[in-house]
């Protein structure tokens, strides 16, 4: 008689620690992207209109997850680090801001937003490289494309972006990808044609 009520004093134990070790999961972290370009010196033609498309980005950071890349090459998924949105309609948005206010014009919009039907000018970023190297290095390799309203091509490029992280941990970090998609984002406004506004 005595074994049955030892038994469930111990199945009662077990659930009691299991009920507190689900208790004390670690939090998560949630980080965006954020514009951080510098407002232009002019203002650009009232009519310069541009669409920022949908960007790709590779398939080892699509993910909610932060993801490391580490000295020998190997990757670090962090469950407890995370992006509050995909990093493909999170890179489209900062980089439409920052070229609104690179252009000098309100008139920019990004993915998934639509295009505005006068836009003049479409940007297309292919992300090559999200390379994020906490407390040291975020790199962002892109492909990108100015096309007309005729979808022809009239500008385009390839860029490889090293940014210092600036401090230590991961809102750092984010911080410094926020950098370096401002420097994409001037070397694309430098590559826009204003004077020649359709």
């Amino acid at each position: 008689m005595i074994r049955p009520a030892l038994n469930a004093a111990l199945t009662i134990s077990i659930l009691a620690l299991a009920l507190a070790g689900c208790g004390s999961a670690p939090p998560e972290y949630y980080y965006s992207l954020n514009p951080v370009a510098a407002p232009a010196t002019t203002t650009a033609p009232a009519n310069l209109v541009v669409a920022v498309a949908a960007v790709t980005v590779p398939a080892v950071v699509d993910r909610p997850q932060f993801v490391l890349n580490q000295p020998d090459h190997s990757l670090t998924l962090l469950e407890q680090q995370r992006w509050a949105a995909p990093l493909k309609s999170q890179i489209p948005a900062v980089l439409a801001v920052d070229l609104a206010r690179l252009l000098g014009t309100p008139n920019v919009t990004g993915w998934p937003q639509l295009a505005l039907p006068n836009t003049n000018w479409t940007v297309a970023v292919g992300i090559q490289r999200f390379e994020s190297q906490l407390d040291k290095t975020a790199v962002i390799e892109a492909v990108w494309q100015v096309v007309d309203k005729t979808n022809t091509p009239v500008q385009s490029g390839r860029n490889v972006i090293e940014e210092p992280v600036q401090g230590t941990g991961y809102a750092a970090m984010a911080a410094a990808h926020d950098r370096a998609l401002a420097k994409l984002a001037q070397v694309i406004a430098a590559a826009i044609p204003r004077s020649k506004v359709q």
